[in-house]
């Protein structure tokens, strides 16, 4: 076993413990806002609170260094939605050759995301330590907590503690938006003497669509763009003799997830020839009953309406969705079409952007409305809409340097120390502080550091920004944590031995900074 402090983990898994018996699920926060608020100042802190939620713990009449973030509410699934107590569990697993010991929620989500960082600053807070300490909240409904910040910092390091894979320094991430696409179009009536058909995806398994939008497995797709590849697939295979016309189409699931699920009720003049592989399911509907039609999908008016397919396909293909730009293989921008809805010619369609860049950002977003202002065959007059529900900032990483010049100073600066200037706010000096104190402590567990930048979002982009605003200048960004698998979910666990390894990197880490 490394020689990771076993007191100093059993203590702050003894504070987790207890987090977790408290409700602290988005939007039903105020309990544990009072437990951390109270935590704090019966160990000498004082306290500042906001508007919407946000805690500042720190000492009086001392400069510190580094402010520690970490958001306190929590996605609560299965037992914890309920909020009923959980029945926490462990297990050991060994790898890279080191036991390790995971702790998960029996049929519920645990609130490791991100309450194991939590746990690290009240750890840090029971021990005296002369830090800042920012809880923010509401973090997983929207970063409601960081976009509403009202509170300034003295320090001009912040460590956000919500990064999930020990080993990982993030220097930067995704910003984003939410776009919401509404149109209607003329209907042609389907007949009763028409064939009609529904198409099923299955096995798709969905993803993040900011972590897993560049996997490359068939499975990883969208599914809804799929389903537009194989209907037109269709009608190659007919020699372009038939023609499709949509019915109904649902598909999708969350804002900021590849959509799994694709169901399309479709008709044609003439029988097809299709047939059914392992990610799509078509049949033929022997019977035009209303009834059997509502069980397929929405309720339809008493006569089916349809739209041409084509129609569909050269809106939804002339629009580059997926990887758009990449910087070494590392994914700066992207486009997911995360819902689709359509019936009796009324059309939804759900786009989350994502973009490392403000630039890209900004570019990403405009190019998808000068693209959807556009009008389309079969359109209604003035029914077209574009609404723009989200947009925030992407935490660009602080350096000029790309990501592989940036690993290779690394690399060459813990062989030779010597060469790192003395400014401490330089931001290559102080990653490489966090860098090498990462090192030592993570090379036991047969890990070696590396920096990342996320297509996804964390608060520290927003944070930056907010501070700016509030007068808190030329502050540097890093984000680190624990190991934690699967959040948002029942499957959710975290590496316990890994919190404490955290602990000892900052502990090493604001040695090297005072």
């Amino acid at each position: 076993m490394p020689n990771i402090n076993t007191n100093t983990t059993q203590e702050i898994l003894d504070i987790f413990y207890h987090l977790t018996t408290i409700p602290h699920g988005s939007k039903n926060t105020n309990e544990m806002a009072n437990f951390i608020e109270i935590f704090a100042k019966e160990h000498g802190y004082e306290v500042r609170l906001d508007s919407v939620g946000n805690i500042l713990a720190f000492k009086t009449n001392t400069q510190p260094k580094v402010c520690y973030q970490s958001h306190y509410d929590m996605v609560c699934v299965g037992v914890a939605e309920q909020k009923l107590a959980l029945n926490l569990i462990k297990e050991k697993k060994v790898k890279n050759g080191i036991t390790q010991t995971w702790l998960k929620a029996k049929d519920s989500s645990l609130g490791a995301d991100n309450g194991v960082g939590v746990a690290i600053m009240l750890y840090f807070i029971k021990k005296n330590v002369d830090a800042e300490f920012l809880f923010t909240n509401d973090e997983e409904i929207g970063m409601i907590g960081a976009k509403g910040l009202e509170i300034p910092i003295k320090s001009n390091i912040i460590i956000n503690l919500d990064s999930e894979v020990l080993g990982e320094i993030t220097i930067g991430c995704a910003g984003g938006f939410d776009l919401l696409y509404k149109n209607e179009f003329e209907t042609t009536d389907i007949l009763p003497n028409w064939y009609y058909y529904t198409l099923q995806s299955k096995n798709f398994a969905g993803g993040h669509s900011g972590l897993d939008i560049n996997n490359s497995e068939f499975k990883h797709q969208n599914a809804i763009l799929e389903s537009i590849k194989f209907l037109h697939d269709i009608i190659k295979q007919n020699k372009d003799s038939i023609s499709i016309d949509i019915i109904n189409w649902q598909g999708g699931e969350k804002r900021n997830s590849i959509p799994m699920n694709s169901k399309i009720v479709f008709a044609c003049k003439e029988k097809i020839i299709a047939q059914s592989n392992n990610f799509f399911t078509i049949n033929e509907l022997k019977e035009l009953p209303n009834e059997l039609l509502d069980k397929t999908n929405e309720i339809f008016l008493q006569t089916p309406k349809g739209v041409d397919f084509s129609i569909f396909y050269s809106l939804l293909t002339n629009i580059k969705i997926g990887v758009i730009d990449t910087e070494d293989s590392n994914v700066q921008n992207s486009l997911n079409l995360s819902n689709i809805s359509f019936a009796n010619g009324k059309l939804s369609l759900a786009f989350m952007g994502r973009a490392n860049t403000h630039a890209l950002l900004s570019s990403n977003l405009d190019n998808l409305k000068c693209y959807l202002s556009k009008r389309l065959e079969s359109q209604k007059q003035d029914k077209a809409s574009i609404e723009v529900n989200e947009y925030y900032s992407p935490w660009e990483k602080q350096s000029t340097d790309s990501y592989d010049e940036l690993q290779s100073f690394l690399t060459n600066a813990i062989k030779n120390k010597d060469i790192l200037k003395q400014e401490t706010q330089n931001f290559n000096n102080i990653l490489y502080m966090m860098y090498e104190s990462m090192y030592d402590v993570v090379d036991k567990f047969n890990i070696k550091p590396k920096i990342v930048e996320l297509h996804a979002g964390l608060e520290c982009g927003i944070l930056l920004s907010k501070l700016n605003q509030l007068g808190s200048k030329d502050i540097v960004a890093l984000s680190i944590g624990p190991s934690i698998r699967s959040p948002h979910s029942i499957r959710e666990e975290v590496w316990i031995e890994s919190a404490g390894a955290v602990v000892q990197i900052l502990y090493s880490f604001m040695d090297k900074i005072q």
